[in-house]
């Protein structure tokens, strides 16, 4: 009886090892929003909320830049995926960003996923989605669209309605961080949620 214990009770703990080595995250690199701009994109979707426009929104704690979406990362890769993120951060300037218009993917005509974007890209931020989706490459990560500045703020499951239009006054923040996100289930409230996993400032000069 006692050796049968042993046996349970050791691979219960290989389970264990197999399992948390095993693990994948779900994660992607992106840019926190400051309380005010957090607030102003939040306000734009109301706006277009207030239109009539159907889809589902997006909470404002969920807003945020997306730079590259990583998926699926096994345990054996976090490591790399965070020294990458360090990498990245510490060649790189904090610089002002700016939203400006209300877009979507893939086309404004037939929207599944609406965002708050910026007219102009700007080199800055060019060069640092290039820098990070470059960083990732050799790790194995693959990226088929070239990154564009947005924030989403819904997502339409049914895209038959062209995109409303919405004006709204300039939303202008620092980007002085990158932070890499995990997505988790909340099954409190049945949907994602985008907890920080790390976080890399600016540093260069």
């Amino acid at each position: 009886m006692g050796g049968s214990r042993r046996s349970a009770s050791s691979a219960a703990r290989i389970r264990i090892c197999v399992d948390d080595r095993d693990k994948k995250r779900r994660l992607f690199v992106g840019v926190e929003l400051d309380d005010a701009a957090r607030a102003a994109c939040a306000a734009v979707a109301e706006q277009l909320r207030g239109t009539g426009f159907a889809a589902k929104y997006e909470s404002a704690e969920k807003l945020h830049v997306t730079l590259a979406f990583l998926g699926n990362v096994g345990a054996n890769q976090y490591e790399a995926v965070a020294a990458a993120l360090d990498g990245v951060a510490a060649q790189t300037a904090p610089f002002a960003l700016t939203l400006d218009k209300v877009g979507a993917f893939p086309h404004e005509r037939k929207p599944r996923v609406v965002y708050i974007g910026a007219r102009e890209q700007g080199a800055s931020f060019r060069k640092l989605a290039q820098s990070v989706r470059g960083s990732y490459a050799p790790l194995g990560f693959q990226f088929d669209d070239d990154s564009v500045t947005h924030v989403t703020i819904a997502r339409v499951k049914d895209p038959r309605t062209p995109l409303r239009s919405v004006e709204f006054a300039p939303i202008s923040f620092e980007m002085g961080s990158l932070s890499l996100f995990e997505s988790l289930f909340d099954p409190e409230v049945h949907t994602s949620r985008y907890d920080v996993a790390r976080v890399a400032a600016l540093s260069a000069v």
